[in-house]
């Protein structure tokens, strides 16, 4: 209730004194009486106001302390996870090479051994066609043959570099992958190991050294894609 309610509400007929408030018998003062009374109604109404702002004052201070509360919890949480982050990162154990590698999945080895098949055996029966051509061109037995003779030919002869350049391809990439899961030297370290071994593979039977070549540039491409995805 406000001073002006209170007021309005206030008994002014009994602030005038029925018998005299004195032993003189002399009436009391009324006006007097006014202006206490409306001292009172103002002291009530400061301290009501009084009351609101600490009220408010506390509030604002309790909700400052449990958003103070929140903010802190939130780093010590944050904290506490990049701890256990760095000191599970500092356990990680080392293979039987002594090496920490990358953690090996079946599916990532598979994807690897199935794109080296897929491009060696693209890349293989072209490099296979164009030599059956060749062959088929310049020998004079197949050119009196006849043409199912030249293209049974010119088939097998695609078919099997496709096949040859697709176990060849796949077998690089394998030994990336497998580089990688036990070393990680990263990509150049991987290219290289991978490319010495296949190509030594191939340089190791006699009727394999005529793709040699062929093999070195499917490497290069490869490497050639690698290194230009990481600009």
């Amino acid at each position: 209730m406000s001073s002006w309610d209170r007021s309005r509400t206030v008994p002014w007929s009994r602030a005038i004194p029925v018998a005299p408030a004195t032993a003189t018998g002399e009436p009391e003062n009324v006006e007097l009486r006014k202006e206490r009374v409306w001292r009172d109604l103002s002291r009530e109404a400061a301290n009501e106001q009084q009351e609101l702002d600490n009220a408010k004052v506390s509030l604002n201070n309790t909700a400052e302390s449990s958003s103070g509360e929140s903010s802190s919890g939130a780093e010590t949480q944050q904290s506490s996870s990049q701890q256990q982050t760095t000191s599970t990162i500092g356990k990680e154990e080392k293979n039987f090479l002594g090496y920490v590698g990358r953690p090996y999945q079946t599916p990532d080895l598979l994807r690897n051994i199935a794109f080296g098949a897929t491009i060696g055996s693209i890349t293989g029966m072209c490099f296979g066609f164009m030599d059956s051509i060749k062959s088929a061109s310049s020998s004079e037995l197949l050119k009196s043959a006849s043409r199912s003779a030249q293209g049974k030919f010119v088939f097998q002869g695609t078919y099997r570099s496709g096949m040859a350049f697709g176990a060849f391809f796949g077998a690089f990439h394998t030994i990336k992958y497998a580089t990688r899961v036990l070393v990680d030297p990263g990509d150049f370290g991987e290219i290289s190991l991978g490319a010495v071994v296949a190509l030594g593979g191939v340089a190791a039977r006699r009727e394999w050294r005529a793709s040699l070549p062929y093999a070195v540039m499917l490497v290069g491409m490869d490497s050639f894609h690698v290194m230009m995805r990481d600009v």
